[in-house]
């Protein structure tokens, strides 16, 4: 049987726990289904020529916010000599996973024609999940699948647009590539809407891949990792900014008498966290980061991937916004799906996080929602790679 090609965001250098983790447990899920996995690595290899042609695309569709935010952050690492040593740490450390965990499985294709013809050394190729049908990906042809050949079936698991509406100027090669796909699944119900709205296909609402995989899984997976936090403590994975927050949180430590473990700088240099924190551990792979979440009396975050384990393993813990609804950037969204899905709405930060954390959650009722919404999304999972070939 040829194996599983699977497309997805996979980079070294790049910190994403979420990102990283998802894209294992996709691996994880398909091989726990019977069927060798290999992951798809493309080098573009685009002339100057093309590389013009593309640049105001690319430039109205979101390229532009991306470079500054680039430069941003090589500018406050450049001028913050202890900030870059401790992001080199954890950069190095997560490389290092990448290459235990998930080189042995990468087949490398350099240049269009190169990957173009070595999409048929696949039984079906599957692309997912996370943001990888942004507006800005559009052009690489790459992610939409477009490269495959047409004798090669194809499916999505847990796509996702990243957006609202899909720019004018590009639904109609939207709409090719997602006429294309066999079998469609996105993340969010909006992704479903989008597909339904302006293609001729359907699309069905799974579970991230990190669900797919049970407590037990995970915890196998971790093996016999030495913790880089001992004793009991608050898990503590911010993104965002605001300082509040973290006060907010040091108030709770003072009540529990627990020391706080937290994860400074993830996306950026945010000032008030160089003081938060009793330990800010920056050798974490994502295995460690997993590990965090599953030893802690108590974990507080703003991140999807962070609450999704945190209900993995069963913990207290509350979920705070990092963007204003009002935000074109707003993540908010999937926050709120995973949450209302699991019956977890109460979870969400409401001003008094004392009481919420000591209010105490039933997983029996979790897991009883969760159930059919695992199985649902196994079931695509397994029906879409019926159609692999021979």
């Amino acid at each position: 049987m040829k194996a599983i090609g699977c497309v997805i965001a996979y980079f070294k250098n790049h910190n994403n726990y979420g990102t990283s983790l998802q894209g294992f447990a996709t691996i994880k899920a398909i091989e726990h289904e019977g069927y060798k996995c290999r992951l798809i690595q493309y080098q573009k290899s685009d002339s100057l020529f093309k590389k013009i042609r593309l640049a105001p695309l690319m430039f109205i569709s979101g390229g532009w916010q991306a470079y500054k935010k680039k430069i941003k952050k090589k500018k406050i690492t450049e001028s913050t000599s202890s900030y870059a040593k401790d992001i080199n740490i954890r950069t190095s450390v997560n490389n290092q996973w990448k290459s235990q965990y998930m080189d042995s499985y990468c087949d490398l294709y350099i240049g269009y024609n190169n990957l173009k013809s070595g999409s048929k050394n696949y039984g079906l190729i599957i692309v997912g999940s996370d943001q990888v049908w942004t507006p800005l990906g559009l052009y690489s042809k790459f992610f939409n699948l477009l490269f495959v050949d047409d004798s090669i079936p194809r499916m999505s698991y847990a796509s996702s647009f990243g957006v609202s509406k899909i720019p004018s100027w590009q639904i109609k090669t939207t709409c090719k590539y997602l006429d294309k796909i066999n079998k469609l699944s996105v993340r969010e119900i909006r992704g479903k809407e989008i597909i339904e709205e302006i293609s001729h296909n359907k699309a069905q609402v799974v579970l991230d891949p990190t669900l797919l995989l049970s407590q037990s899984q995970w915890r196998e997976e971790i093996g016999d990792k030495k913790p880089k936090a001992e004793g009991k403590y608050i898990f503590c994975y911010l993104l965002g900014k605001d300082e509040k927050v973290r006060k907010e949180i040091n108030h709770f430590k003072k009540i529990t008498g627990l020391k706080i473990v937290a994860m400074r700088h993830i996306d950026e240099f945010i000032a008030c966290d160089e003081s938060f924190g009793d330990e800010a551990p920056y050798n974490i792979d994502p295995l460690d980061f997993v590990q965090l979440i599953a030893n802690a009396e108590f974990v507080c975050t703003d991140s999807f991937h962070c609450t999704v384990f945190s209900t993995i393993f069963h913990k207290q813990f509350v979920t705070f916004y990092r963007f204003l609804n009002t935000n074109s950037d707003s993540r908010n969204s999937r926050i709120d799906s995973i949450l209302n899905l699991l019956g977890l709405e109460d979870r969400l930060y409401n001003g008094n996080l004392t009481s919420q954390m000591f209010s105490k959650i039933d997983y029996n009722t979790v897991e009883q929602k969760k159930n059919p919404l695992l199985k649902s999304s196994l079931e695509f999972l397994k029906s879409g790679l019926a159609l692999s070939k021979k």
